[in-house]
């Protein structure tokens, strides 16, 4: 979890110095499950997430002593704190389901402008999430991928939008028909009136697949950002045609 998401979690900045000495430590524990701290560290620590650097002495005696007492100096360790058991196992009870998400998919918006793009549709959010995420992760084979099945979404949403999806489904009427074979109809197709983007379609088409064909092939970020301007130009286009932009 980043410390940022951690501090809106738990509403850090309204807290007290102590408090948020105690969440801090709970952090840095569930990070790295260190479960020793010196003052030194907590000082860095509350410094990292924006604080005023704190007066050591006076807040190591409100988390060792008094109402507010959250840590303990075990006797074989100079120097170090830990937390009392209880109020570890209060924390865990309070905080520690955050760290056990597995919807919650981290996201800047580094390659798709999610405030432009998402809120539509769930499972385009999602995909449009997790092709950021993959890039801001250095993931590019499993950017292109996952670029590459959005860009395919679009094209038959646009086709069911125009209401002539029957014109790419496979020869069962249950499925569709392979992307190449779509993207070559799509550029044709006089219903669609695509505009001039559409010559870069088939590039959409070849990186994805080379990520997740070619077996020697692994992208690159230069690969990403060679397509990602055409790339946003096409998903307006296809967004608007699809009626997600209204």
């Amino acid at each position: 979890m980043k410390i940022f998401d951690f501090m809106e979690l738990c509403e850090l900045r309204s807290k007290t110095e102590a408090e948020r000495a105690k969440l801090v430590c709970f952090y840095h524990f569930k990070e790295t499950r260190e479960q020793q701290f010196t003052m030194a560290m907590i000082s860095d620590l509350m410094v990292k997430c924006g604080f005023n650097t704190p007066n050591t002495s006076r807040l190591k005696d409100k988390l060792i002593k008094g109402k507010t007492k959250v840590l303990l100096a075990p006797k074989d360790i100079n120097g170090s704190l830990e937390f009392i058991p209880a109020v570890l196992q209060g924390l865990e009870k309070e905080l520690g389901t955050a760290w056990n998400d597995i919807e919650t998919i981290e996201s800047s918006g580094a390659l798709i402008d999610e405030s432009k793009f998402c809120g539509k549709r769930n499972y385009l959010d999602r995909l449009i999430k997790q092709i950021n995420h993959s890039y801001e992760s250095n993931c590019y084979d499993a950017c292109a991928v996952l670029m590459r099945r959005l860009f395919e979404i679009m094209l038959i949403l646009t086709y069911q939008k125009f209401g002539i999806d029957d014109q790419i489904k496979d020869k069962s009427g249950a499925g569709y028909i392979m992307l190449d074979s779509i993207v070559k109809d799509a550029i044709s197709n006089q219903t669609l009136k695509l505009s001039r983007n559409k010559n870069e379609y088939d590039t959409f088409r070849k990186v994805g697949n080379f990520s997740a064909h070619n077996i020697t092939y692994t992208a690159g970020k230069k690969d990403i950002d060679d397509i990602k301007l055409n790339y946003r130009v096409m998903l307006e286009e296809l967004y608007n045609k699809a009626g997600l932009m209204n």
